[in-house]
C-alpha cells in the first residue's frame, strides 16, 4: 500500500478539475493566475507539472538586486525576493528556496550583512532542486551560516558546538538519532571553518587534527568527512523526506509516507527535483489527506491571493505585510525557523492577516491593481459562484457561499470587492 501511494496519479474523467489544479499550483508554486489555471485545465497534469518545474524568470529581474546591495537595506532584499515570488517565473525553484530558508534558518538580525543574506538565498536557488548532499556541503561553507552559528569561534582546544548541533538536530537527523559525543566530535571536525570578509576560509592552525569518533567510527575526520558520516545515517534520508512531505503534502506526515519517500530519495541519488517529480505526480499528493491540509504561511498566502486575483501587488508592501503576519523574510525568529501551522493564526497574526487580505481585495492606496474581470464580471446574482470558482472552488456550496449570498442580497455598492474580501479572509481560504 505504501508503494502504491507514490505511484503516478491517473485522474479519471473529471478528476483533473479546478480544485486539483489549484492544489498543485498552491503547493508546487505560489498559486495560479486565471490564464495559467485555464491552461492547466485544458492541457492536463503532465504539461502543468513541466511548467512548474521550469525557470522562466526574466534575467533582468533576477539581476535587479545587485546594484541595490550596496545600500545594505534589508527591506530592498525582502522586496526583491517577493518580486521573484509574485512574478511566478520559477514557481517550484522559489518555493524550494523558501523551504530551505526555513530549514537552514539564518537571520540578518545576527548576520547583519545584506550581501551575505543575498548570497545564501542565491545558494538555495542554485542548489535547491539538485543533490541534497551538495546543498548541505554548500550550506556548511556558507559565510552567513558560519556567522549565524559562530563558526569563527570554533577552534582547536575550544570547540564551539553550535553548528555541529544544528546540523544534526535540525538540518539532517532530528533528535534521537545522535548522541552528545557525536556533536562534540563533529565540532572538532569543523574547527577552523570560518569566514574572511564575505568568503569561506579554512584556518588550518585552528583545526583539530586528532582522531574523532562519530557514530561509532574513528578517524581523522575533517568537516567534509563529518558531513559524509551524517549523510550515511539512515535517519538523514528520512529527515529530508519528512521536510519535503511537510512542505508539499501534509504537516503531520505518516511514518509510512516518510519511509517510502526516503527510499525514493536514496534511489535517485538524493536529487531533490527527481524526488519531487515523483511526489508531485503521485496518488499521495492528490489524495484527500493532502488536500487543504496546511495552514498557509504569510508569504504564500499573499502570493496565492494576489495571483488568483491577477493583482499587481507592490513587492515592498507585500514583504511588509508578510512580516506583519509573522514571516519577515531573512529574519526567521530562531535557528528552528518559523513554527508554522497553528502558530500562523494566533490572535495578533489573525488580525494582521485579515487587514492585509482586506487591503489586497480593496486595492487600497494603490497597493494593488485588481483585474476582477473577466472572471468576476456579470450579474450580482451569479457573483457568489463566480468568486468561489476563482478563489475557492473547493468551498462551493459550503459556508462561504451562503455568506456571499447574504452579502449580495444586501445590495451593497461595493459588493464585488466585499465578496472578494469575505472569501480571502475566511478560515477556508487559509487552508492550502
Amino acid at each position: 500500500m505504501t508503494g502504491e501511494l507514490l505511484q503516478p496519479w491517473r485522474p479519471r474523467a473529471g478528476e483533473w478539475d479546478r480544485p486539483a489544479a489549484l492544489h498543485l499550483y498552491r503547493r508546487a508554486g505560489f498559486g495560479a493566475r486565471p490564464e495559467e489555471l485555464e491552461r492547466a485545465l485544458d492541457e492536463g497534469l503532465a504539461p502543468t507539472l513541466a511548467r512548474l518545474f521550469a525557470d522562466h524568470t526574466a534575467p533582468e529581474l533576477r539581476a535587479s538586486i545587485r546594484p541595490l546591495l550596496a545600500a545594505a537595506d534589508l527591506e530592498l532584499l525582502q522586496a526583491w525576493w517577493m518580486a521573484l515570488i509574485l512574478a511566478g517565473g520559477a514557481p517550484l525553484r522559489e518555493r524550494m528556496a523558501l523551504v530551505w530558508h526555513d530549514l537552514f534558518a539564518t537571520s540578518n538580525d545576527k548576520v547583519d550583512d545584506v550581501r551575505l543574506m543575498h548570497a545564501q538565498n542565491e545558494l538555495f536557488r542554485a542548489h535547491g532542486l539538485g543533490d541534497f548532499r551538495v546543498l548541505l556541503r554548500a550550506v556548511a561553507r556558507d559565510p552567513a551560516m558560519l556567522v549565524w552559528l559562530d563558526g569563527d569561534s570554533n577552534r582547536r582546544g575550544h570547540p564551539n558546538e553550535n553548528f555541529a548541533r544544528e546540523v544534526m538536530e535540525l538540518f539532517t537527523l532530528g533528535i534521537g538519532h545522535y548522541c552528545e559525543r557525536d556533536i562534540q566530535e563533529a565540532a572538532r571536525a569543523f574547527s577552523g571553518w570560518g569566514t574572511a570578509g564575505r568568503s569561506f576560509v579554512f584556518r588550518r592552525e585552528h583545526h583539530d587534527e586528532g582522531d574523532k569518533t562519530l557514530f561509532g567510527r574513528t578517524g581523522n575526520w575533517d568537516g567534509d568527512g563529518a558531513l559524509g558520516l551524517v549523510l550515511e545515517q539512515p535517519a538523514c534520508a528520512r529527515h529530508v523526506a519528512r521536510v519535503l512531505l511537510e512542505a508539499f503534502v501534509a504537516p503531520a506526515a505518516a511514518e509510512e509516507w516518510i519511509e517510502a519517500l526516503a527510499r525514493v530519495l536514496v534511489q535517485v541519488e538524493w536529487h531533490i527535483e527527481r524526488t519531487l517529480e515523483i511526489l508531485l505526480a503521485s496518488r499521495l499528493f492528490f489524495s484527500p489527506a493532502a488536500r487543504r491540509s496546511r495552514i498557509a504561511g504569510p508569504v504564500e498566502l499573499l502570493a496565492v491571493a494576489a495571483r488568483a486575483l491577477d493583482a499587481s501587488l507592490v513587492p515592498k508592501r507585500a514583504a511588509r505585510l508578510a512580516a506583519d503576519m509573522g514571516q519577515a523574510l531573512f529574519r526567521p525568529p530562531s535557528v528552528k525557523g518559523w513554527d508554522g501551522g497553528r502558530a500562523w493564526i494566533h490572535s495578533g497574526s489573525w488580525i494582521a492577516r485579515h487587514n492585509a487580505l482586506s487591503e489586497l481585495a480593496a486595492g487600497a492606496g494603490g497597493v494593488a491593481e485588481l483585474n476582477l474581470a473577466p472572471g468576476l464580471a456579470g450579474s450580482d446574482e451569479s457573483l457568489p459562484a463566480r468568486v468561489l470558482e476563482r478563489l475557492l472552488p473547493e468551498a462551493a456550496g459550503q459556508a462561504p457561499q451562503a455568506e456571499l449570498e447574504r452579502l449580495v442580497a444586501a445590495g451593497r455598492d461595493d459588493a464585488r470587492a466585499a465578496a472578494v474580501a469575505l472569501v480571502l479572509t475566511s478560515p477556508e481560504f487559509q487552508l492550502f
